[in-house]
């Protein structure tokens, strides 16, 4: 959040004790910088009072030790855009922010707002990179060497320096070790492809290393970013800790380490050890994961409560405000397990909740705008990150007379003009959204039928739907999930709109775990899901190829360099030739933003997909205490 940068959840070497469950909700911040109530006179910065408490207890460093040499600086404009977030300013410390989560070990609001990267920009995009966790990095002319080097004085949340050791040990003792990893990730071979070769790791010295891939990687900038929020983790894990549950540095046969998979219930596989002690990025919020060094603006720290998450400031966290205070702010975060989405909205409703954005609901706006005053919270509407329903239809299903007529391109017009886009958003959105720019969305259902009888649908059954080649009635056999609570009412009005022109569109709701299988298995026709385009068309740009719910043939033909699966049309492969040279470019160069422009062409030329509505508003919600809270902008990009 830009209440202070990121989560986490390793616990410091010293930490004062846990939070109690009915922690008070988090002080506002400031008008101006609190005064500098910790630091030693000379020192450069202040610090929470909370750390200065355990430094003058001799706990604890002094700040100005604890920080690298080079804090990264938070200002405006630094990690939310100045025009969201025009009024950004130091805050104040101290407060606990209260959370509430639905599912067992996991708030996605603290994950997503505890994500810390080697590269980073406002927001949630690309545009702006600038190092994050390293103080620098170069890439060569041709885009195949990137040389990174690491902050000084930066330090594990245990007071552990990070080194090129914790680089080195990820590459080659994790990445490089079959039983921990039996196939070393895609992200990091040449040009980011399946079965290339893996870069080169080059250590300089304690601080500066050097990756060397065999041909243009440009886009492997990306996935050191914000992408897929696979987090630092992804390169910089604490060695001086999981050495300790590695074969190469430990004894495995120690009574030590016996007593330990004992307690863990675990066999004699020394990997079980080692996975169940590792957390990566997406780990961040589970218990297990407690007292795990990291580089998170807060720690996980036990709450004695199975059904509480409990984190604490970092006391070695590597952010500084403009005015030269330690972030973050807020001494803790806690958040209490609710059994269902409906109890979570009770506490917000009641005041216990400081920040919720992944379990609001449009269509409860007006109850937490009536709500707003008693509660003390402010409910406010920002962008959605994707396009919340999309309509696919599968390309690749396996029916012969399926495939002539919806791999027609004058087919897949005719549906997208029989969609009355405004309808939907009218009805489904509450007028909240845009008409979707990616494919021509027009409603026009005489250019619809038009279309239709023109590739030989003229003809007609007794109840009005079109007739195929085959002489049996033409059906989209839609199945849905019911993923989120607008996919089943946006599918509904999709059929109807399909009726009109004598398009046959039964809809039918299956369970989510069916639906996953069916779709990996090439079983269903046609589907309804959202599409991320918004947020990731200039990160990960892989959504907007063939995927399982469009083209699954197309997709493994491709993920398999064409062993397995089906060869697409051209217009199809252009996509992955325009994946391929994204892949080499640099992130908004003018290579990668000219094939930027192409992907759209292809899509607006081709309409592979049916986006519904795009720009959708997205209830957040926050505590009326709470500043720094970005005024417009995407709501995901506001933790």
């Amino acid at each position: 959040m830009v209440l202070s940068a990121c989560g986490g959840q390793a616990a410091p070497t010293a930490a004062p004790e846990a939070a109690p469950a009915e922690a008070p909700a988090a002080e506002a911040p400031a008008e101006a910088p609190a005064e500098a109530p910790a630091a030693a006179p000379a020192g450069k910065y202040s610090e929470a009072p909370m750390l200065a408490e355990l430094v003058k207890a001799g706990k604890l460093p002094p700040v100005d030790e604890r920080l690298p040499l080079e804090p990264f600086v938070v200002d405006k404009g630094v990690l939310i855009s100045e025009q969201d977030l025009p009024d950004w300013q130091p805050g104040k410390y101290g407060g606990t922010l209260n959370f509430a989560h639905a599912v067992a070990n996991w708030n996605p609001d603290i994950f997503i707002g505890a994500n810390e990267n080697l590269l980073c920009a406002p927001g949630i995009g690309l545009e702006g990179l600038r190092p994050c966790i390293v103080s620098d990095y170069q890439v060569s002319p041709d885009n195949k060497e990137f040389t990174f080097t690491l902050r000084k004085g930066l330090k594990w949340s245990d007071g552990q320096p990070v080194t090129t050791e914790d680089v080195r040990f990820t590459w080659e003792d994790v990445y490089g070790n079959e039983k921990l990893t039996p196939s070393f990730p895609n992200r990091f071979r040449d040009g980011g492809k399946a079965g290339a070769n893996p870069a080169k790791l080059t250590i300089i010295d304690d601080l500066t290393w050097k990756l060397t891939f065999g041909e243009p990687y440009g886009g492997f900038l990306r996935e050191i970013s914000i992408k897929g929020w696979q987090g630092y983790t992804d390169l910089l894990r604490p060695s001086h800790y999981l050495k300790q549950f590695h074969p190469k540095y430990a004894d495995m046969e120690s009574q030590a380490i016996k007593d330990e998979m004992a307690k863990l219930n675990l066999k004699d596989e020394w990997w079980q050890l080692f996975a169940n002690k590792n957390c990566n990025n997406w780990d961040l919020t589970n218990p297990r994961c407690v007292n795990y060094p990291s580089l998170y603006a807060w720690v996980g720290v036990p709450s004695g409560n199975p059904n509480l998450l409990t984190f604490e400031r970092n006391p070695y966290y590597w952010k500084v405000d403009a005015a030269g205070q330690q972030l973050p702010y807020i001494d803790r975060l806690q958040s209490q397990q609710v059994n269902d989405v409906e109890m979570l909205t009770l506490k917000v409703l009641n005041g216990e909740v400081d920040f919720v954005r992944e379990s609001t609901a449009l269509v409860k706006l007006p109850l937490y705008k009536e709500n707003e005053e008693k509660a003390g919270i402010r409910a406010q509407l920002m962008d959605n990150h994707v396009d919340p329903s999309c309509f696919y239809l599968n390309l690749t299903y396996a029916d012969e007379t399926w495939r002539k007529i919806v791999n027609d391109v004058r087919f897949r017009q005719a549906v997208m003009y029989s969609i009355n886009y405004q309808e939907i958003i009218e009805q489904v959105y509450y007028g909240f959204a845009q008409v979707p720019k990616l494919v021509p969305a027009e409603y026009n259902p005489d250019k619809a039928n038009q279309l239709l009888d023109e590739i030989g649908l003229s003809a007609r059954d007794a109840d009005g739907y079109r007739i195929g080649p085959d002489g049996k009635t033409f059906v989209i056999a839609i199945e849905h999930a019911a993923h989120a609570p607008d996919i089943s009412p946006a599918a509904e009005l999709v059929s109807q709109h399909l009726k009109a022109v004598g398009l046959k569109a039964p809809v039918k709701q299956i369970d989510p775990q069916l639906w996953g299988t069916r779709i990996a298995a090439n079983e269903i026709q046609a589907t309804f899901i959202w599409d991320v385009q918004p947020m990731w068309a200039d990160n990960t740009w892989t959504d907007y190829i063939p995927n399982n719910q469009w083209a699954p043939l197309w997709y493994l033909w491709f993920t398999s360099d064409g062993k397995e699966g089906e060869e697409p049309p051209a217009a199809a492969r252009e996509l992955f030739d325009i994946l391929n040279g994204r892949n080499q470019a640099i992130p908004y160069s003018e290579a990668d933003l000219k094939l930027r422009d192409d992907l759209y062409r292809n899509y607006a030329e081709n309409i592979w997909i049916f986006p519904l509505a795009e720009k959708v508003n997205y209830a957040m919600v926050v505590s009326q205490k709470l500043g720094n809270i970005p005024q417009s902008g995407q709501a995901i990009g506001a933790d």
